[in-house]
């Protein structure tokens, strides 16, 4: 029986390890999993114009990972920051899982921007970005919808001069468009369309990455 003693407190021991390291694992994917919990009280269906044609509604995407932002085309700064952003993102995946991602661009500037200039604006960053546009008001409920706060700053109007990426035609007729602030969210919602966080022009592109791939 003494003989067995070290052996027994040997196999002891190594079943408290593993069982410790099992431990570890199981809480760390766990941790990992919950960096991008559910959030309840935001988010739902829609249905709005689509720069590719037609109407398109966020459950035409459902079992995708959903990338998406608030914006205008005559945002001179922070939206094609962030398009640009995400397009590099988009280039650190595989052809099969950037497949089951879509990147939607709500324009808030319904008074400018049309499905056609949302489509040529969108394309210099990925074509597969689709935009998305309707009248003011569809464009408030769904601002509301998913709380991403946006306001015209009065009646101040901008021509494409001061645009860092200009998309007009250069016989085009000269039009202004308005300025707003809006939210720099990137809203990011699951394959059952429920909003799981948010990132950043800031957010460094690996940890996009990794928590994208997380939720596939």
């Amino acid at each position: 029986m003494n003989i067995l003693k070290p052996v027994f407190k040997v196999v002891l021991s190594a079943s408290i390890c593993f069982s410790l390291v099992v431990a570890l694992f199981t809480s760390t994917a766990s941790f990992s999993h919950a960096q991008m919990p559910i959030l309840k009280g935001i988010g739902g269906d829609f249905t709005l114009k689509s720069s590719k044609g037609g109407d398109v509604s966020l459950s035409d995407f459902k079992g995708k990972v959903v990338l998406m932002f608030f914006g205008y085309t005559n945002c001179a700064d922070i939206c094609p920051t962030t398009m640009a952003h995400i397009s590099q993102m988009m280039r650190k995946l595989t052809p099969e899982q950037k497949a089951q991602v879509q990147v939607l661009f709500v324009s808030i500037d319904s008074e400018y921007d049309t499905p056609k200039h949302l489509n040529k604006y969108l394309s210099y960053f990925d074509p597969s970005f689709i935009g998305l546009v309707d009248d003011t008001e569809k464009t408030e409920h769904v601002a509301k919808l998913y709380s991403a706060e946006y306001a015209k700053l009065a009646d101040v109007k901008v021509t494409t001069e001061f645009k860092k990426l200009s998309v007009e035609e250069k016989n085009a007729p000269k039009r202004k468009g308005y300025l707003y602030s809006h939210t720099a969210k990137i809203f990011v919602i699951d394959g059952k369309s429920r909003v799981r966080g948010f990132f950043y022009t800031g957010t460094p592109l690996a940890e996009m990455r990794e928590q994208i791939i997380e939720l596939l």
